[in-house]
């Protein structure tokens, strides 16, 4: 059975441990390869020597690796397009984190790169990967609840990265290398499934983002309201609003409104809890990866579509900068779609 052989550039983004763990397992693909680029060098050295991969200092060299025919570019998003713009003259598929790139300029540049030299390039848009979500799709498309009129969602609220141990996660602090906090970090996972399950995009975004919890020098949590074209309004709540203490590590709950019924995601993720001394939430399965990888190879391997193209990053990340800029200006925005 072919399968496809992937490199992973840097260990900046701590989602590159659980991509890493599902590409070195999968069943149509192979880690052969592992840069130490931006934070967590360390972390990215012992990686490759855990799955037996090859270690490169610097993304260069490992896209001069002729093994190497994707990449999962999980480093800090000021160097997105950098690193995604050299995969693509190299001729290696892209899988890159998200979002896009810092502005829209960059996104286009990115976008561009990669349709010019032929190969693929996808986003990792997690939720709509997941279970619930992916049948609350195929029943609002087969009208089981009727036409959909409002959406609220938690999509994503995390513990701020800067809690995980031992890893080195500074750089969510800087907005000139990250782009923003919490939202930026979260929201366009909650703004991707929102296109998704209304297959429209919208034409007004409210929105008041800030550094409401922690006092971090970026924002840490965010609500959005968005109106949508065709009359869905969606409220939107993301970031980093989970303390240390608590024992959901990731959290995302849908509530989908439709004329005829009323869809109630109370976890997109399967989970139980432990309760010892503190309670903890074990998450069992994480389709959402697995899917997110195998997507990705199916449509390099078989030449078919990408689930989630640039030009969808692109407007996610046109949606995100609209909500920073309604919270600046305290006032309603249109996205720049």
């Amino acid at each position: 059975m072919r399968k496809l052989s992937f490199g992973i550039i840097s260990y900046a983004h701590p989602h590159a441990l659980r991509f890493a763990s599902v590409i070195a397992g999968g069943k149509r693909t192979k880690l052969v390869a592992i840069s130490g680029d931006g934070s967590n060098s360390d972390v990215a050295r012992a990686e490759a020597k855990k799955y037996g991969a090859r270690f490169y200092r610097n993304y260069e060299a490992l896209l001069r690796d002729e093994n190497v025919e994707a990449v999962y570019v999980a480093i800090e998003t000021y160097r997105h397009k950098e690193i995604a713009i050299r995969a693509a003259e190299e001729g290696k598929h892209i899988l890159l984190e998200k979002p896009i790139a810092l502005n829209l300029k960059d996104a286009d540049e990115v976008i561009r790169a990669a349709k010019k030299a032929g190969v693929r390039l996808m986003l990792p848009f997690n939720p709509r990967f997941t279970d619930p979500l992916r049948k609350a799709k195929e029943m609002i498309d087969a009208g089981e609840i009727g036409a959909l009129e409002y959406i609220q969602t938690i999509s994503e609220n995390v513990k701020p990265p800067i809690f995980l141990q031992g890893l080195d996660m500074s750089w969510f602090l800087d907005v000139r290398k990250s782009g923003g906090g919490g939202f930026m970090d979260t929201a366009p996972h909650g703004v991707d499934s929102l296109l998704w399950l209304t297959g429209d995009v919208p034409k007004k975004v409210y929105a008041d983002i800030g550094s409401k919890i922690y006092g971090f020098p970026v924002d840490d949590i965010g609500t959005a309201v968005l109106e949508f074209k065709k009359g869905v309004l969606a409220v939107l709540t993301a970031g980093w609003g989970n303390p240390r203490g608590y024992s959901y590590g990731i959290e995302i709950k849908y509530y989908l409104v439709g004329r005829e019924g009323f869809l109630d995601v109370r976890t997109a993720y399967p989970d139980f809890t432990v309760y010892q001394d503190r309670a903890e939430k074990i998450y069992w399965d994480r389709p959402d990866v697995r899917g997110i990888v195998n997507s990705f190879t199916e449509a390099v391997l078989k030449d078919r579509e990408i689930p989630i193209t640039g030009e969808d990053a692109k407007k996610n990340l046109a949606i995100i900068l609209a909500a920073y800029e309604s919270s600046r200006k305290g006032r309603t925005v249109k996205p720049r779609l």
